[in-house]
């Protein structure tokens, strides 16, 4: 087991904090801590940048801006989308073209005849009658996939009805590797996340931060699943959850306490007051 350490790397100058949502700043859709929440409100006010990037689409994201109204742009969706939380409004997206769906599609179905889907686009969610939703309310059922036409696609989730997400990763990467890049965000609920080729947490926060003037060197980020690993690679100093899978917590820098104990505030504030002891 990866033992957590609150000690900020050497020399660190940390210039922006990014950070995934569900098993990193909460479980289990809880809110988040107190604790964790004035971590955030401590880095801002020493000028530093706090970024959400997430897999939630932008309708999950309410939530979150109740308890957290002051925070600014958010990635979301995998790196499809940049979210304005103050003046709810999207600030720039990756869409996958519809021909590019039908292909996506085509070729799983072809190994996979079993797999249903799910499709997030900017302007809400739709799933196939058979697909089993987490919020099936907030989602419209298709009857046909040409219903995505005029739809800009940002995100397609695939289920065969099994519960190993990895196993259901190793199947279809190949198959979708050329038209999209495909991640998971929980080991156990048999979905593969599909964006839009080339597009990771990690390339859109890139991007993010090149808008911003902050270099790579300064970037942490903090994370706990797959669809983290590039972004915590990416950043200069990455660091994975006490509850992260072994994978990522083996591409991290280093390893902090589990969600449920306030990792993420409480490695933030031993970053922080090493910078203020300087």
């Amino acid at each position: 087991m990866t033992k957590a350490t609150m000690t900020p790397p050497e020399g660190f100058d940390v210039g922006l904090v990014a950070s995934d949502i569900d098993g990193t700043l909460l479980l289990d859709w809880k809110p988040i801590s107190n604790a964790t929440i004035d971590a955030i409100h401590r880095c801002q006010d020493m000028g530093i940048p706090f970024v959400l990037v997430t897999g939630r689409p932008i309708r999950w994201l309410e939530a979150i801006a109740e308890q957290i109204p002051d925070l600014g742009r958010v990635i979301c969706l995998n790196g499809a989308v940049v979210y304005d939380i103050a003046s709810a409004s999207v600030v720039s997206a990756h869409t996958i073209e519809f021909t590019e769906v039908e292909k996506i599609i085509a070729a799983i179905t072809a190994s996979h005849p079993e797999a249903h889907f799910a499709f997030e686009t900017l302007t809400g969610g739709l799933v196939d009658k058979n697909f089993i939703s987490r919020n099936p309310r907030q989602a419209h059922v298709m009857d046909d996939l040409s219903e995505l036409a005029t739809r800009d696609v940002v995100k397609i989730l695939v289920s065969i009805g099994s519960d190993d997400s990895q196993a259901l990763h190793d199947l279809l990467d190949p198959l979708v590797a050329a038209n999209c890049h495909a991640s998971f965000s929980d080991p156990v609920n048999g979905l593969v996340e599909l964006a839009p080729a080339g597009v990771t947490k990690a390339k859109t926060l890139e991007e993010l931060c090149k808008h911003l003037g902050v270099a790579r060197e300064q970037v942490m980020s903090f994370g706990d699943m797959p669809n983290d690993i590039e972004m915590l690679t990416w950043a200069g100093h990455g660091v994975a959850m006490g509850n992260a899978l072994q994978s990522v917590k083996d591409c991290a820098a280093t390893v902090t306490d589990s969600v449920d104990e306030d990792g993420v505030a409480r490695y933030l504030n031993a970053v922080l007051d090493a910078r203020t002891s300087r």
